[in-house]
């Protein structure tokens, strides 16, 4: 695991990924692809320690609300979230504002 500060977290089609990498193993999982030039190694998850923030600046900042999509690109529930706690946050925040979500996680 190594952690980043990143510029911004939310994609023109408002989707968030916290982490970027995965121990999960699909077979049929893109996200290692050359294409988004992961400069690290798929296994070694890099944490966007400063989501929440960045989450609640682009969210405060939106004129009406929307569907918010996470885990399209890594699980937002991968075994370091029950440490960490930064989708956790991210979702206070989405609720906050009266944003729709959708999760899709591998995880129970």
């Amino acid at each position: 695991m190594h952690k980043v500060k990143e510029k911004g977290i939310l994609s023109a089609s408002n989707g968030i990924n916290i982490y970027r990498g995965c121990l999960h193993g699909c077979i049929y999982c893109d996200s290692r692809s050359d294409c988004y030039q992961m400069k690290h190694k798929f296994e070694d998850i890099e944490v966007k320690e400063n989501a929440p923030e960045l989450l609640e600046k682009a969210l405060s900042s939106k004129r009406k609300p929307c569907m918010i999509g996470t885990g399209a690109m890594s699980d937002p529930y991968i075994p370091l979230e029950k440490d960490l706690r930064i989708m956790r946050k991210c979702l206070e925040i989405i609720e906050k504002y009266s944003f729709g979500v959708t999760v899709h996680t591998k995880s129970s």
